[in-house]
């Protein structure tokens, strides 16, 4: 059996299974389309959480952008204008908004 590592995705996972049982328990089709319907619902829960967990896991893998240089023209921080991914490297593009200039930071992935 998997097992979530998301405690809030376990719980959405149990509460899927007991609308589930509910819904074989009960006679009335329109209660059992209600509990089937809450399965379903209790269940896209579950993967928004897993989804977020693994979202969250990745990012903190991925090494963050450098600190933001100051420009050396005019010595006022130079705010983030683009970002390139190439072959195992990340580019990064600062851009003055005083004086124009720009400067490349090229990390690379080891």
């Amino acid at each position: 059996m998997l097992t979530a590592a998301n405690r809030n995705a376990r719980y959405c996972y149990k509460r899927a299974l007991a609308a589930r049982e509910r819904a074989l328990e009960t006679k009335r089709p329109e209660d059992r389309i209600f509990y089937f319907e809450a399965e379903a619902r209790w269940l896209r829960l579950a993967e928004s959480y897993e989804f977020s967990s693994r979202t969250e896991q990745f990012m903190a893998s991925r090494p963050t952008s450098p600190q933001r240089p100051s420009c050396p023209a005019c010595a006022v921080p130079m705010p983030l204008a683009e970002v390139q991914t190439l072959r195992g490297a990340v580019n990064y593009r600062y851009e003055c908004t005083d004086c124009s200039h720009s400067m490349h930071i090229t990390v690379c992935d080891d």
